[in-house]
């Protein structure tokens, strides 16, 4: 395994490497199992080296296409698992907002103040109902929220860019006007920024209002009553990792009247991410067999995988099927004796020769 180290946070990235190296050594590991190395021209380097059988990265669009790209173009094409650009967006019914408005403000607040919002799954979107009381629970609850320093100068940059863009778009109303303050080194020091718009203006604007802003900034698009909201995702997005849906007790029964157009945001969600959640917030992944942390492009290069959860590693593995194999000449995890003691599934002999007949 060789990481490429981030330059704004090498020392870390050189310690974090020696304590790999370390327990790696103590589990047997051979040496020179896990190397680091540091430098763009060194990740590109390394990438196209005919050693290497598969890459990730987390990063920007522009970046991680270049990169899919140069996998993509090896004289041997190798796996590549990029994990790219998401907003996220977030459903919230009137009932939800009506039965917990005030849950509902401070968890969202949370969410897209964590970590300064450089979570690849901060909601960048939330649709609420026109004339809803949300926007005023966020403002109440907005209080003793401290500044957080961006990770480095250039992402402090662009994200002042993306949040001027974001307020100077027409209909666009900050709820938090939040900001951000440069120091003596260029970092970024930033308070979260809501903003609220309604749909038709956002519809207008969403040349400057679709791109994700890596910061703490996230917008409440107001909809119409009767708005198709399944409709909306295909309009305004092609992938993400996530998508929230927040209900009420009576609506999570699905016996309510908006019950049919509830399953279809839900349906219409599930073909747009990689990840539904109801009732919470898409800034806590576990790690565990169930999580999805991927989407159709351009969340990630690779809808059918995952960066996180014990099925990541699946994204590094080749299948190889043994027909027909002698046991004493089987891999040991394949053995029917399984000396090394690994969960296995196996059919009983001859089902596969009936497979065709059971489903003709």
């Amino acid at each position: 395994l060789i990481v490429k180290a981030h330059s704004s946070h090498a020392e870390l990235s050189d310690a974090t490497a020696e304590v790999a190296a370390r327990a790696l050594a103590e589990a047997g590991m051979p040496d020179g199992a896990f190397q680091l190395i540091h430098g763009r021209e060194a990740g590109v380097e390394v990438l196209k080296d005919p050693r290497i059988k598969a890459g990730s990265f987390t990063g920007s669009i522009r970046v991680g296409r270049l990169l899919a790209d140069i996998a993509a173009n090896r004289p041997a094409p190798i796996p590549f698992f990029g994990e790219l650009g998401s907003v996220n967006p977030v459903f919230i019914t009137a009932d939800a907002i009506a039965e917990r408005a005030d849950e509902i403000a401070t968890g969202y607040l949370t969410s897209v103040a964590g970590s300064a919002g450089q979570l690849c799954t901060k909601p960048g979107f939330a649709f609420v109902p026109v004339g809803s009381s949300l926007a005023d629970a966020i403002l109440a609850n907005a209080t003793d929220v401290p500044e957080h320093r961006l990770l480095d100068p250039r992402i402090a940059q662009s994200y002042d860019e993306r949040r001027t863009a974001v307020l100077g778009t027409a209909g666009a109303r900050p709820v938090i006007a939040g900001g951000i303050r440069f120091d003596d080194d260029g970092q970024g020091w930033v308070t979260p920024t809501i903003v609220s718009i309604a749909l038709d203006d956002f519809r207008a604007g969403r040349e400057a209002l679709l791109e994700e802003s890596f910061g703490p900034l996230s917008i409440l698009v107001e909809v119409p009553e009767g708005t198709d909201l399944a409709a909306l995702m295909p309009e305004f997005y092609e992938g993400n990792l996530s998508g929230t849906v927040h209900l009420s007790a009576a609506e999570a029964t699905g016996e309510t009247e908006n019950a049919d157009a509830l399953r279809a945001l839900v349906a219409a969600l599930a073909n747009q991410v990689g990840r539904v959640l109801f009732n919470g917030w898409s800034t806590g992944v576990a790690v565990t067999p169930a999580q999805q942390h991927g989407g159709p492009w351009p969340a990630t290069t690779n809808d059918a995988s995952t960066s996180v959860g014990t099925a990541a590693i699946t994204r590094f593995l080749r299948p190889v099927a043994f027909q027909n194999a002698p046991a004493a000449l089987l891999p040991e995890a394949l053995r029917d004796d399984n000396p090394l003691g690994v969960p296995q599934q196996i059919a009983p002999a001859g089902e596969s020769q009936s497979w065709g007949d059971r489903w003709r």
